[in-house]
């Protein structure tokens, strides 16, 4: 089988483009904290709300993978196909830490001192007690977390008929299993990374992408038994569970509400065509804001500036962070991402009528959109 892209989902564009841009600002006091004793996540109706970019992306990547998993069907090609998409760009800047770190330990980003152990774990994106290399790094873990669940259900399973709902519930009683193991203060592996609260957020995504072929009374069903092991890892799980399932659920209803209202963001105006690019560009913004704030918040700490230019700063910064971030895109990621579609496997015979009739269809909405 091959992997045949859909057509662009603009308004899932905008959920990538909000969760990039939502986690710069939270970490935004690293453009401050050397002149300003503020702190973003003081601020009383913001804290509740802060670093849940990362709680978005992860219900978006269930929902984008189960969208195009199917089509591979195939447990250790797509887990290739991750790896390929995944690993190149983190190792350019989990290498740049490592540059900066032999360039001054103070500039150790994780907070550890460089030992074998987290340089292996970091690169190959292993589970972890502590932060990798590069900090944004933890995210990756449960990521790859996922994607290994994937291909191990596409390799004893499959993903034909209605088999995919199976993976959207075995992620959910994961996520159950690290609510009631216990997160604590200092979570293990077990009870973070293997078995994961967050492992709620991919099951829900698959779970709204796979419910979407469903009648109502099936749909309704699905989504009433995965609320229900979600309560019950709410009532028996303990304080940090409850809060990371609280998290999940508004993120979720937050990409309900936009996929509901799509067509608001298919319009071809300027705001959505800057708004498409940084959807594109979000896996590049993410993994370079944490060194390019730490960059120029150090910068700016040897200025001296006076704590009343916080907000001024950090808004210009913000959109600085994001500028950068987008061309890594255009320098780093889309070269590299192209440049290994091209060496990937070659389409079966079998399949190309099938490849060839998707980008037909695809053109055609593309033209009947335009027309709209």
């Amino acid at each position: 089988m091959i992997t045949v892209r859909p057509e662009k989902r603009y308004e899932l564009q905008w959920l990538r483009a909000l969760a990039a841009s939502e986690v710069v600002v939270c970490h935004s006091d690293l453009i401050t904290k050397h002149f300003s004793d503020f702190r973003i996540g003081s601020l009383t109706w913001y804290y509740p709300l802060s670093g849940m970019g990362v709680e978005l992306f992860f219900v978006l990547s269930g929902y984008i993978i189960c969208m195009r998993a199917p089509s591979i069907d195939n447990g250790p090609r797509f887990l290739l196909s991750r790896i390929l998409r995944l690993y190149p760009m983190y190792w350019i800047f989990t290498s740049l830490v490592v540059v900066a770190y032999f360039i001054n330990p103070a500039w150790r980003l994780a907070g550890s001192d460089l030992n074998m152990s987290l340089l292996v774990k970091s690169y190959l994106i292993l589970p972890q007690d502590r932060f990798p290399m590069l900090p944004v790094g933890w995210t990756l873990e449960h990521e790859m977390l996922f994607y290994v669940t994937v291909s191990i259900m596409m390799l004893l399973w499959g993903l034909k008929g209605h088999r995919p709902l199976a993976v959207a519930f075995v992620l959910g009683a994961m996520g159950f299993l690290g609510c009631t193991l216990g997160t604590g203060p200092l979570p293990s592996i077990w009870a973070f990374n293997i078995f994961s609260p967050y492992m709620f957020a991919f099951g829900l995504g698959w779970l709204l992408k796979c419910s979407e072929n469903l009648e109502w009374r099936a749909r309704s069903a699905s989504l009433l038994g995965y609320a229900a092991i979600a309560g019950a890892a709410v009532w028996i799980g303990d304080d940090r569970g409850d809060w990371l399932v609280y998290r999940i659920t508004v993120a979720s209803i937050l990409f309900a509400v936009i996929t509901v209202w799509r067509r608001i963001f298919v319009a071809d105006n300027a705001v959505n065509r800057a708004v498409w690019q940084l959807g594109d560009a979000s896996f590049s913004i993410y993994l370079s804001h944490w060194l390019v704030l730490s960059a120029i918040g150090k910068m700016l700490g040897a200025v001296h500036l006076p704590m009343a230019a916080d907000a001024p700063v950090r808004i210009f910064f913000i959109l600085i962070s994001l500028g950068i971030g987008y061309g890594f895109y255009i320098a780093l990621e889309k070269p590299i991402d192209r440049w290994l579609r091209q060496r990937g496997p070659r389409p079966a015979w079998r399949d190309r009528p099938k490849l060839a009739l998707g980008h037909v269809q695809r053109l055609a909405r593309q033209l009947q959109t335009r027309r709209l």
